[in-house]
């Protein structure tokens, strides 16, 4: 029944809550958003993961994936790409701070200890300010993004961002 189907009458059966509908959606383009996570990452375990994160998001968010030519293989594939960049930052984000990559005179020390401040002054703040501080400074999402997956208006999470700038500034100058 389903393999005559277009993504567009698929998207529209899972809508009306069909899950034989999205598991034909995931046999058409499961395979191709596989290789590409597994081109971007060349390790079997974080592409498997993408995929499976790539199509939890399908699922959430099927009234807003956008057809290219009838298809919602590009849609798939564009937010595969954005977990795997998200995936990337993240890592980058817990790494610790080894000091011996600064540069070795005075400078290693005031920045130091400027990131110390910063790290402070993120952490002073409330938890929804500290939440689209990780989401657009750290993740990468834009502001519609954040806004989106924080129940906010876009906004909001400019200006929540502006106050959070704002306050680290204010922190890292000793004013705060």
């Amino acid at each position: 029944m389903y393999e005559t189907d277009t993504d567009g009458e698929l998207i529209r059966l899972a809508l009306r809550g069909d899950r034989g509908a999205f598991s034909a959606m995931f046999a058409r383009h499961g395979k191709a958003v596989y290789l590409y996570a597994w081109g971007m990452t060349r390790d079997d375990r974080d592409a498997e993961d993408l995929t499976q994160d790539t199509f939890v998001i399908a699922w959430r968010r099927l009234r807003g994936i956008r057809l290219v030519d009838a298809s919602a293989l590009p849609w798939l594939l564009v937010t595969c790409r954005n977990l795997a960049r998200n995936a990337l930052r993240a890592r980058r984000g817990h790494l610790a701070l080894d000091e011996s990559l600064l540069p070795g005179d005075r400078t290693r020390q005031e920045r130091v200890e400027e990131l110390t401040w910063v790290r402070e002054a993120i952490g002073r703040l409330g938890g929804m300010d500290q939440r689209v501080v990780h989401l657009c400074l750290v993740e990468g999402y834009s502001y519609a993004e954040a806004a989106d997956h924080l129940g906010l208006s876009t906004s909001a999470v400019a200006k929540r961002l502006e106050r959070a700038r704002a306050s680290v500034r204010r922190a890292v100058r000793g004013e705060a």
